[in-house]
């Protein structure tokens, strides 16, 4: 555990799993890109944040960022070996419009994966990360970043990834390391011949970046 700026920063538990969910689901559909876009509402998202977060406590890779006056969870970092990915069963009773999140992201993944054949050693996947907006100044999604890639170094990993969607997540990533590998541009991408990004004109692309890692 530790504090900065009044917020505290520890590993994920089950005590602070609903509101950990909550956070995900308020801060992903009012704020990320693609979610936005898809117009998924926090009920929708929430049995999918549920499903990532208890998976995330098992885990043991995840951090919360926490009011240290009122123990509220102001932000989360969920990540996660990249062998261990949410498997696809986990999706399928999620509405159809997850579908095309989740095929943005197989598509970047698979050109991620045929370059790696030739990399030996684990991956650290950060999945998601959060904060709620009135913490915002606090720098938390920096430091929430930074404390999990000093994790994912200690527990052996070779190399970290990021789907960024957004240019606030771009920038802090290449901030800590990240270079970009694969893109998918929103105006052009398709899915089942419709253009379903079209509307997104503040962020150009969704970006898969990587860092090497060094162990500590």
């Amino acid at each position: 555990m530790s504090e900065e700026n009044q917020i505290t920063y520890e590993l994920l538990q089950e005590k602070d799993l609903e509101q950990t969910i909550n956070c995900l689901a308020d801060v992903f559909t009012s704020a990320e890109p693609v979610f936005t876009a898809l117009k998924i509402t926090p009920s929708e998202f929430y049995p999918l944040a549920e499903t990532i977060c208890q998976k995330a406590v098992e885990d043991g890779l995840s951090l919360v960022a926490k009011d240290s006056a009122t123990s509220q969870v102001a932000g989360v970092i969920i990540s996660e070996d990249l062998s261990t990915e949410l498997s696809a069963q986990m999706y399928k009773n999620l509405p159809q419009k997850f579908e095309i999140c989740f095929q943005l992201l197989k598509e970047l993944h698979e050109q991620y994966e045929n370059q790696k054949k030739v990399f030996i050693g684990k991956v650290f996947h950060l999945f998601m990360l959060a904060a709620k907006e009135q913490y915002r100044n606090k720098k938390i999604g920096n430091n929430l970043l930074e404390k999990n890639l000093k994790i994912a170094s200690q527990k052996g990993f070779s190399a970290a990834i990021v789907e960024a969607s957004g240019k606030i997540s771009q920038h802090i990533c290449r901030k800590y390391g990240f270079e970009d590998r694969f893109s998918i541009d929103y105006q052009t991408y398709e899915y089942k011949g419709i253009k379903v990004f079209e509307e997104i004109k503040e962020h150009q692309s969704c970006i898969l970046m990587e860092k090497i890692l060094s162990s500590l």
